[in-house]
């Protein structure tokens, strides 16, 4: 498939692999050495940022230069029309983050330049602007980001102006007042705020509904079913009926259970045996004999002690917030008032609070900077490198750093800090306390103990961390052909200002902070 993309190029998928293609003479590029140079210096900026999709080759073909990426585990941007509303909004999180380092780094919104990541549950962008390649007919980030959520959202190819009804996917009146406020949204952080604002509401009505569940179980046969017709005739949400909020995040796919006409029936024929009279007869049957084996057998006081200390546990694990508390802090999260939203959680006790509640205090944490109490939590709320990474993502250097003073015992603050105060030694030192494989920031760090390793004059322990990786291996090639430059060039600048001659010195010593500059990008 092949389709126009950035006005004057291509982009064609072929089963894993993608091709974007443009013509040279509409980049600022004589060379593709050059072009390559410029592409991975932009790569270096963004390493950090995991929203964005790198070549993994690049090629000339008949003037025109062609970016191929492999693309194995994604899907296209349709395949979040697949998916429920309540699984769509930790998607569209994504929209948000590409928006708002939109200002530092461009993307194309368009629906053939997003990507759906199955292995993060990302949505990524693969065409984006860089120094001699530019974007040609980009909306505002605004309006972009509002387009792509809507088409999500609904069965249009383009949004000229208001969807109708008959055009969103899902008509719940949920989705449709989201979709109006996105479109009533004056800015990037008002579209988040709805976003996050909606994510809430659903995970609290997912927990009601669990908690409704959850005590019909414990009620008699007779007694739940009555309270089932009871709650259908009000039109609640129950364990026997179609939920309107939905477990997330393993939803998945839409159901296609009811377009097969030969379950649905055989689901109908199993319905009527369980509504007719001799299910209920034969019930009753076995349930007098179960009460009366239970009358005749003798009662074991552990088993009843067991149970008493189960259901303590289960109360233990309730909120000892009211529902109009509850309902207090997400009004003043709604108001941006998060200060005070985290007073009400802080005062009723992390450990007191229901899951739910914990995952909003955390954000909450995020959301005002408070990494130092994000790592004051639980062993299982703290996530070291997940704080890290957001302090480097919004670029929160000097918090960092005073974080670093507040917890010297953390391996992973300690790292970055090093790293970025050029402490090359204690970079190195703490290598063996860091994960380098399978954190989101393994690739940063073994590319930060590499630099380590070439300024610390370590070119063996560079080359065996370089291993079979191409790219690092050429960084450790670029570093000793420039060092080596260096050093020549030192030796004609001893001898130019031996004989004096000031012209020579000035060039030379141009020469070598070139090299020196080129040196700090690789």
């Amino acid at each position: 498939m092949q389709s126009t993309i950035n006005k004057y190029g291509e982009i064609e998928v072929i089963g894993n692999e993608v091709h974007y293609s443009i013509p040279l003479s509409y980049t600022d590029f004589d060379s593709l050495d050059e072009l390559e140079m410029v592409y991975k210096q932009k790569g270096t900026s963004l390493a950090v940022y995991s929203h964005y999709l790198f070549a993994h080759d690049i090629t000339l073909v008949t003037n025109r230069l062609v970016f191929t990426y492999y693309l194995e585990n994604m899907k296209s941007f349709y395949y979040l029309r697949q998916l429920y509303f309540e699984d769509q909004v930790y998607y569209f999180r994504s929209f948000i983050e590409l928006a708002k380092n939109n200002h530092n780094t461009a993307i194309l919104w368009d629906k053939n330049n997003l990507f759906v990541d199955l292995t993060d549950s990302k949505v990524k962008a693969l065409v984006f602007e860089f120094s001699g390649h530019s974007l040609y007919n980009i909306p505002p980030t605004l309006d972009g980001l509002k387009e792509v959520i809507l088409l999500s959202l609904t069965t249009l190819f383009r949004v000229l102006g208001k969807p109708r009804l008959t055009d969103f996917i899902d008509q719940r009146d949920m989705v449709i007042r989201f979709a109006e406020q996105v479109l009533r949204a004056d800015s990037v952080q008002e579209i988040e705020r709805v976003l996050e604002e909606t994510i809430v509401n659903i995970e609290r009505q997912q927990e009601i509904r669990l908690e409704y569940e959850e005590s019909l179980k414990q009620m008699k046969f007779f007694e739940r079913r009555r309270e089932i017709k009871k709650a259908k005739a009000a039109g609640k949400l129950t364990a026997a009926t179609i939920s309107d909020f939905v477990e997330k995040p393993n939803l998945g796919l839409r159901s296609k259970e009811n377009s097969n006409p030969k379950k649905q029936a055989n689901h109908e024929e199993k319905q009527g045996f369980f509504n007719s009279k001799y299910f209920f007869l034969g019930s009753a049957g076995v349930a007098a004999v179960l009460l009366t084996v239970n009358i005749l057998s003798p009662t074991d006081p552990n088993v009843n002690a067991s149970a008493l200390n189960n259901s303590q546990v289960e109360k233990e694990e309730k909120s000892v917030l009211s529902s109009d508390e509850v309902a207090d802090i997400y009004r003043k999260v709604i108001n941006g008032e998060n200060e005070a939203a985290i007073t009400i959680l802080e005062t009723a006790g992390f450990e007191h609070l229901a899951d739910t509640e914990r995952k909003q205090l955390v954000q909450l944490y995020e959301k005002e900077g408070q990494y130092h109490k994000i790592l004051q939590l639980d062993p299982s709320q703290a996530d070291i490198d997940m704080v890290v990474k957001k302090m480097i993502e919004k670029k929160e250097i000097k918090q960092l750093k005073e974080l670093q003073s507040r917890f010297p015992a953390y391996a992973p603050i300690n790292y970055e800090v090093a790293y970025m105060t050029a402490k090359y030694d204690t970079v190195i030192s703490l290598a063996s306390d860091i994960d380098l494989t399978d954190s989101e920031l393994a690739e940063r760090r073994k590319s930060q103990l590499l630099v380590s390793y070439l300024w610390s004059g370590l070119l063996e322990e560079a080359r065996e961390l370089a291993g079979d990786d191409s790219k690092m291996i050429k960084k450790v090639s670029q570093f000793e052909s420039s060092s080596q430059k260096i050093k020549d060039l030192n030796n004609s600048l001893d001898t130019a200002q031996d004989k004096g001659d000031e012209k020579e010195v000035k060039e030379l010593k141009q020469k070598i902070n070139q090299i020196k500059t080129n040196i700090n990008r690789i």
